[in-house]
């Protein structure tokens, strides 16, 4: 690999560690504002710079959470499609990572749909929320850089 795909790729993981740690203030907070909203709780944790959030109402905060979760689950696959690009600058590779990051957002928004149908929210959403976790997190590049290293040397 060259210097120049190191540093980029370097850069690449300082934006998937900011990002990281982006979603996870901006989802305890969102969270913390759910929870203050469904018990009308007087003692909010809500940090400053989001307590705009008590505006909205709980509804509008659930339901806005999907819409968070497709911006950062793109983040992380944009993030995750450039690693993979410089690192194995295949085409193949990248159709894959792409298809693999859209496979598991459209069936994690499939179980929570089945668990609204059905009347079991709860039971589908903890499926449906691990799923979604999967491409907010490195998870998914982990297991996709594994499997192409792996790949290659078959």
């Amino acid at each position: 690999m060259s210097r120049r795909n190191k540093s980029l790729l370097a850069i690449v993981e300082v934006l998937f560690i900011g990002t990281g740690f982006l979603r996870e203030f901006v989802f305890l907070n969102w969270n913390e504002q759910m929870r203050v909203a469904y018990y009308h709780s007087p003692d909010p944790h809500v940090a400053p710079s989001m307590q705009w959030l008590g505006s909205l109402s709980y509804d509008t905060l659930y339901w806005i959470k999907w819409p968070l979760t497709l911006i950062f689950s793109i983040a992380f696959a944009t993030f995750t499609l450039l690693a993979v690009h410089l690192t194995f600058h295949d085409k193949k590779y990248n159709r894959i990572a792409l298809l693999s990051y859209a496979a598991v957002f459209v069936t994690s928004f499939l179980f929570f749909g089945f668990g609204w149908l059905f009347g079991a929210r709860e039971a589908f959403y903890e499926i449906a929320r691990f799923l979604a976790g999967l491409i907010e997190t490195p998870a998914m590049l982990i297991i996709l850089m594994a499997t192409f290293m792996i790949h290659r040397r078959l």
